[in-house]
């Protein structure tokens, strides 16, 4: 190759081939480097076989435990799910029969009912227009407001009580 000058950030005469002329240089084999000066101490500290065996169970045991956690919360969580779908399904059922009561009131209370109820076990009958009797009243008849008389604290404490008492039907 020629060579080429530029301002390259490389200097390609050191890359080429034809540039270098290799028959200058004699060939030096590497040298043997000295045995390093360490020594080794024989009695080196050496691990208990216990210290392993922790190391393995300790990580072990967690995970046991973890797992035991997580399956005893899986097995609350399916007994919750199932007792939660018996307490849907009863409460659809109640709610059905509320429907269902619901239903026979309203049949019972309706108006056909109550009709059918006075005349065939009361023995009533319905009123005809010529059962209508009209009344008058003359027109200087004036009605008079009468004035209650002003009771004592005790009467009216005796009054409140025998209303509670008519009102519960005791004697």
């Amino acid at each position: 190759m020629a060579r080429i000058e530029s301002n390259l950030a490389y200097d390609l005469p050191e890359y080429d081939d034809d540039y270098y002329d290799y028959d200058d240089y004699e060939y030096e084999p590497p040298q043997e480097q000295p045995q390093s000066s360490i020594q080794h101490k024989a009695s080196a500290k050496k691990k208990s076989p216990i210290i392993p065996l922790i190391e393995i169970l300790a990580p072990a045991i967690v995970a046991v435990v973890v797992l035991a956690g997580v399956i005893s919360n899986q097995i609350d969580m399916s007994r919750l799910t199932a007792e939660q779908s018996k307490m849907s399904a009863q409460l659809s059922q109640l709610q059905d029969e509320c429907t269902n009561l619901e239903a026979q009131l309203a049949a019972r209370t309706s108006v056909t009912a109550v009709e059918d109820y006075a005349e065939n076990t009361l023995g009533l009958t319905k009123l005809d227009k010529s059962q209508v009797e009209f009344v008058e009243v003359p027109v200087d008849s004036v009605s008079e407001v009468v004035k209650k008389e002003e009771k004592g604290f005790f009467a009216s404490i005796k009054d409140w009580f025998e209303s509670v008492k008519e009102y519960l039907g005791i004697e």
